[in-house]
C-alpha cells in the first residue's frame, strides 16, 4: 500500500523537527559543559591567584619580621656601647608605633629576660637541684597562690637523676599514660611546662609573670637586673622584703652599681646579702617581638637574643600561631 505524498511530506517534516529539536539540545548541553568549565576555569585561576597573593604576602611579613628584628639588634648593640647598665628608661625598653612598609604595617616591642627569673636556675651544672635558689621558687609560688608541690615535678623533669624529689616528685613511672617521659635536661622553651605533671594552662599564665626561660652560659647562673625587675622576682629573691621595700627601689632607679643599693639604709634590712651575688644592674638577655601585617597575612615571632659587650647571639626563634586580642598591632593599624 502506498502512501500518500501529504503524508510522506509531513513525516518528513515531523522527522526534521526531530533532528532540529535533537540537535538543539546537544548545543544546549555543549554550551552548559563549557560554561561550566569555564567558571571553574575562573575559580581555579582565582584560587591560584589568591594562594600567590598570600604566598607573597607571607613572604613579605616574614622578611619585614626579621627586617625589624635587625633594627632592633643594631639598637642593642648601640646601647651597649653608650653605657654598662640597662633599665626602663632607656630606649629599647620604650614602645614604639607600628610603622607602614610596602602596603603593609611592622611593629617591634624588646623587653629584657633580667626583670624575671629564669626555671633553668633551680638545676645547677651538675644536673642536681640548687638548693640556694629552691626557696625563691617555694616563696614565688606561694606568693602566687600555686601549690608549691609543682616544684618537685618541675625538678624531676629537669634534674639528672630517676629518683622522684620531694613529695610529689614524678619521674618515668608517673607519665606511664603518656607518650613521652621526663627530659631529664633544662628546658628549652616557656611553653614546655604544659608537660610536666600538673602544670596547666591557668599555671602557665600565672608564672608568665614572674618565670621565664633561656639557656645559661656554661658554668654560670642568671642575673635579676635590679633596674628592671618584677615586684614578684624580689620578693620572693628576698624574704624580708615587704611591697613597701621595693616601692623604694623602683623609686631609685636606676642603679649604676649594686654597692648603692647594698649601702642604703632603708634597703639594710631587706635585702639579704647571700643572694646579692645574683642581682646585677645589666641585662644580658632579651626577648624581642616583631609583628607584620600584609594583605591577609598576620604574623608574630618572638626572638631570644643573648649579648655579651657588643655580641649577639641568637637564642631562639619562635611563630606565635595564636594569641590574645592584645597584639602590637590590630587590624585598623593602630598600636
Amino acid at each position: 500500500m502506498k502512501c500518500h505524498p501529504e503524508h510522506r511530506q509531513q513525516h518528513r517534516q515531523h522527522h526534521r523537527q526531530r533532528e532540529k529539536g535533537a540537535a538543539l539540545l546537544v548545543v544546549l548541553g555543549l554550551v552548559a559543559v563549557i560554561a561550566g568549565w569555564a567558571s571553574t576555569a575562573a575559580y581555579e585561576d582565582m584560587l591560584s591567584l589568591r594562594r600567590a597573593e598570600n604566598s607573597l604576602d607571607s613572604n613579605k611579613a616574614e622578611l619585614a619580621c626579621l627586617s625589624a628584628l635587625e633594627l632592633i639588634k643594631q639598637g642593642l648593640i648601640q646601647d651597649a656601647k653608650e653605657g654598662q647598665i640597662d633599665s626602663l628608661d632607656e630606649q629599647w625598653a620604650q614602645s614604639a608605633p607600628p610603622f607602614p612598609v610596602d602596603n603593609g604595617l611592622v611593629a617591634g616591642s624588646i623587653e629584657d629576660a633580667n626583670r624575671y627569673l629564669n626555671i633553668n636556675d633551680l638545676i645547677n651544672v651538675q644536673g642536681k637541684v640548687d638548693m640556694t635558689m629552691l626557696p625563691v621558687f617555694q616563696r614565688l609560688f606561694t606568693q602566687q597562690q600555686l601549690d608549691v608541690r609543682l616544684i618537685d615535678a618541675l625538678i624531676d623533669w629537669m634534674d639528672a637523676d630517676s629518683t622522684p624529689f620531694g613529695y610529689a616528685g614524678a619521674e618515668d613511672d608517673s607519665y606511664f599514660n603518656q607518650k613521652y617521659r621526663v627530659k631529664n635536661a633544662m628546658l628549652d622553651r616557656f611553653q614546655e611546662l604544659r608537660f610536666i605533671q600538673g602544670f596547666d594552662d591557668a599555671t602557665l599564665q600565672v608564672l608568665k609573670s614572674s618565670l621565664r626561660v633561656w639557656q645559661r652560659r656554661s658554668g654560670t647562673f642568671s642575673h635579676v637586673n635590679v633596674n628592671t625587675a618584677e615586684s614578684s622576682v624580689l620578693l620572693a629573691m628576698f624574704p624580708l622584703m615587704t611591697e613597701a621595700d621595693f616601692q623604694k627601689i623602683t623609686l631609685h632607679r636606676p642603679y649604676q652599681q649594686l654597692t648603692t643599693l647594698q649601702q642604703a639604709t632603708w634597703a639594710q634590712g631587706a635585702v639579704a646579702q647571700t643572694m646579692v651575688s645574683h642581682l646585677s644592674v645589666a641585662s644580658d638577655v632579651f626577648i624581642v617581638k616583631t609583628h607584620a601585617i600584609f594583605g591577609r597575612s598576620d604574623r608574630t615571632e618572638t626572638f631570644g637574643l643573648a649579648r655579651q659587650g657588643t655580641k649577639l647571639t641568637w637564642l631562639w626563634r619562635e611563630r606565635i600561631l595564636w594569641q590574645a586580642p592584645t597584639t602590637p598591632i590590630n587590624k585598623a593599624g593602630q598600636p
